[in-house]
């Protein structure tokens, strides 16, 4: 059971649903933009560090790979998903 809700896409802000269609097309997904969505200002920061890092530093590792192993850490963490 989630600890935090989502924010329906139609009561986000366009800025974050155009974020969305990025990690979609990227990742394949994008539920947690809309947890984010709840601090916007706090998220656009983040996107303002983290996409440009990603994007232009990811070396020769799939962004979908990458993201893969970070699930599997956290798994064998016992992280809560």
């Amino acid at each position: 059971m989630a600890r935090v809700s989502n924010v329906p896409i139609e009561d986000m802000p366009e800025d974050l649903t155009e974020i969305m269609r990025a990690y979609d097309k990227e990742l394949g997904g994008s539920g947690f933009v809309q947890v984010f969505a709840h601090a916007p200002d706090t998220f656009r920061k983040f996107i303002e560090f983290y996409f440009p890092l990603v994007t232009e530093t990811r070396g020769s590792v799939d962004m979908r790979l990458t993201e893969l192993a970070r699930l599997r850490v956290a798994q064998r963490n016992d992280c809560n998903l």
